[in-house]
């Protein structure tokens, strides 16, 4: 395997110095290039009509803005015009278009996990990092977030630490919003569906102060019934209800700077846990029996300050933001109508972080002569986090079976921990071009991280009552490069082949079995060679790549079942393999269709689970074998200023292991349907998803050795959208 990318790499360079000078002249491949330029050119090459070509897809992944095609690394963009066209509300709905992703999701909204090519986020740090507006979200808690004014949806595959830093060792996902603008908008959408669905958003964005300062408000209420009934009472019990809301004031002093100011704020209260057994789940969808219903509340505060300034020959950014947000919950853990054990979780957190960036001018590389350019960024970041956690499960006696818990456990037991976390980080990347054909790419970052707990583990129950106070203290340090080479054959065909090291540092479990409080770093390194290509004048665009990943210590979410309780452990070493393929293409004018393909194969090669069975050379769990989704959208013209389209996805998420013994697998498909009606500026349609109300469950989990608690996914859904704007 190594010996393959480095003959990928050796070829790329010995084909860029037979490229002919003449099409390197002819390349255009700074993103500042103007698309709008591309269409004055004539309607029509070789008979193909080129008035209908693709629109170019923009991406900020290396920090600069650059064409998503030159871009070396397997990328997925998704842009406003899709986001809404497609009805996108979560990054779990949009998950199924991207290859190689599989989001598991809870019915609280705080619990969402993505998996990139196998390597998954758990109950810990993640593994694949949320940015949101170019602020970090250090935990989970804080990813699932309203898709309000999204603008921009990039999901980057492959370890992204060198400019992204700590916990982005599957990949990272790029949310960013509206920005203000100096022409007055309105908009507003209102949405009815079934489970009683209700969601109004109202927007606004205009100028303060004309060419110099600007605002943005919007805000968002939405609440729907639950999918699944508790037999024992009759309720619904996953319901959701939020508000959601942000404001941005941006303001530009001179053509030179840029300060933007951005807060958000939400509130959900949230049903209960719609966790059964899985035999039930998969017999008799959406039904649980338990005696107590819980809840899940989740309170999230953003604050960002981002200054850019563009200067003649150099760049300067800099980030500012303070989060905090807070959980609080309440389950049945026995999960059955027994009134048996009651858990009462709590969580918080608030944390800094700054981030400064210089780099050379976007438009401006430094020119070492005709064929030689390079583009440079250096960095440093910080960050203070304060975080606590407490799970307090209460063991009631009446009639529990003594698997639940062991005689004289009656009581209470609590387990909590008080957290301080510090983080450094220097970066720097450069990009070299010779022959404006071929770009070879370099970074390196030093992370180190701090890490503190004062852990508490309080037992007051029948056969004892004690507390025990424990405190810990460990740093973590990593030097994370990345190495890339792109080749640009054509104008319209790029090969590439990149390496970069992923890094997740080690941290501390509130509750785990002895010995396993503190867990170690991981760290992986993936290898990674793809193709790039447009064809028939940018009216398709077809792409495909090729990793291995060999990663170490990858940290696993587990449940300890004398308690119920989660925690990580390091799982000795595994490997991925795989391969990705996207498609879109423009078939006629009005008419586009789109497909994406994964496989991935990720194994472990040593580890002994929980149970003491040696599970080498078994399937890493929450990773699909096969990812694919094909779909098409179509445009008509009614005339007197009104159009029409309609839009059909399926989905296949092929078989993936729900435990690491692979005892448990689950697959499903999805069938979308989307269409409407704009006239002036008014846009009506109506959707469903999940068309077929294909039973599924999405998550679970072991509670010993041979029963499992789950979820199902989400059941057939449908609606009315109506929208305008001013």
């Amino acid at each position: 395997m190594f010996r393959m990318y480095r003959a990928v790499f050796l070829s790329i360079i010995f084909l860029a110095t037979r490229a002919p000078a003449q099409e390197a002249e002819d390349r255009t491949k700074s993103a500042a290039d103007d698309p709008a330029e591309r269409q004055k050119q004539s309607s029509t090459v070789d008979g193909i009509d080129i008035s209908i070509r693709l629109n170019p897809v923009i991406v900020t992944a290396r920090r600069w803005t650059e064409f998503a095609q030159d871009l070396p690394q397997s990328v997925t963009v998704m842009d406003e015009t899709i986001l809404r066209d497609a009805g996108i509300t979560n990054v779990r709905e949009a998950s199924y278009l991207i290859p190689n992703l599989l989001v598991i999701e809870f019915s609280s909204r705080r619990l969402s996990f993505p998996t990139f090519r196998g390597i998954s986020t758990g109950v810990g740090d993640p593994s694949v990092t949320t940015y949101v507006d170019g602020v970090p979200q250090l935990k989970i808690s804080s990813t699932n977030i309203s898709m309000l004014d999204v603008v921009r949806l990039e999901f980057l595959r492959g370890p992204q630490g060198t400019l992204y830093g700590r916990n982005s060792i599957g990949g990272l996902i790029k949310l960013e919003t509206a920005r203000p603008t100096n022409t007055p908008t309105l908009r507003g959408s209102t949405t009815f569906g079934n489970y009683d669905l209700q969601e109004h958003t109202l927007s606004y964005s205009g100028p303060i102060v004309e060419d110099k300062w600007f605002i943005s408000v919007s805000g968002m209420y939405s609440e729907r019934d639950g999918y699944t009934t508790n037999t024992v009472t009759g309720n619904r019990v996953d319901d959701r209800r939020s508000t959601f809301g942000r404001v941005k004031i941006l303001f530009t002093p001179d053509d030179r700077n840029e300060i933007e100011y951005t807060i958000y704020n939400e509130r959900s209260r949230d049903g209960g846990f719609a966790l059964g057994f899985l035999t039930t789940l998969q017999t008799q969808p959406h039904t649980i029996s338990e005696d107590f219903e819980g809840k899940a509340d989740r309170d999230i505060l953003s604050n960002s300050l981002t200054w850019n300034h563009h200067g003649e020959n150099v760049d300067f950014v800099s980030i500012s933001s303070y989060v905090d947000w807070d959980i609080d919950e309440e389950s049945d853990v026995d999960f059955t109508p027994i009134d048996g054990i009651r858990r009462f979780t709590k969580e918080s957190q608030e944390y800094f972080y700054q981030e400064f960036r210089i780099s050379s001018a976007s438009d401006k590389p430094v020119e070492f002569n005709d064929n030689m350019s390079l583009k440079w960024l250096v960095g440093g970041s910080l960050f203070s986090s304060d975080g606590n956690e407490s799970a307090t499960n209460i063991n009631r006696p009446d009639g529990v079976p003594a698997f639940f818990f062991a005689p004289g456990d009656e009581g209470t037991i609590t387990d909590s921990g008080d957290f301080e976390d510090l983080g450094l980080a220097a970066f720097g990347q450069v990009t070299l071009t010779m022959n404006e054909n071929l770009d070879l790419t370099a970074g390196l970052r030093f992370d180190y991280e701090d890490k503190e707990a004062d852990i508490t583990n309080a037992k007051d129950t029948v056969g004892e009552t004690k507390t025990t106070l424990t405190s810990f203290s460990e740093s973590y340090d990593e030097v994370v490069p990345s190495f890339s080479a792109a080749l640009h054959l054509t104008d319209d065909a790029m090969v590439y082949a990149r390496a970069a090291k992923g890094f997740k540092a080690g941290g501390f479990n509130v509750a785990a079995p002895a010995g396993e409080t503190i867990y170690g770093t991981e760290t992986n390194w993936t290898y990674e060679a793809g193709i790039k290509t447009t064809w028939f004048e940018e009216r398709l665009i077809l792409n495909a790549a090729v990793f291995y990943i060999d990663w170490d210590d990858l940290q696993l979410s587990l449940i300890d079942f004398t308690t119920f309780k989660g925690f990580i452990d390091n799982a000795g070493q595994a490997t991925s393999t795989g391969v990705e393929v996207e498609l879109t293409a423009r078939v006629a004018d009005g008419l586009d269709v789109f497909a994406g393909f994964g496989y991935t194969d990720a194994e472990f090669d040593s580890f002994v689970d929980q149970f003491g069975t040696d599970v080498a050379g078994n399937n890493l769990a929450f990773v699909p074998d096969t990812t694919f989704n094909v779909g098409a959208q179509v445009n008509g013209d009614l005339g007197n200023r009104t159009s029409w389209f309609a839009r059909g996805e399926y989905v296949n998420v092929g078989t993936y292991q729900l435990d690491a013994a692979n005892t448990k697998s689950q697959q499903f498909e999805l069938a979308n349907f989307r269409a409407g009606v704009e006239w002036n500026n008014v846009r009506v349609e109506g959707w469903i998803r999940n068309a077929f109300d294909e039973d599924y469950v999405l998550v679970a989990f072991p509670v010993g050795s041979s029963m499992f608690i789950g979820e199902n996914g989400v059941p057939r859904t449908y609606g009315v959208t109506v929208s305008i704007q001013f």
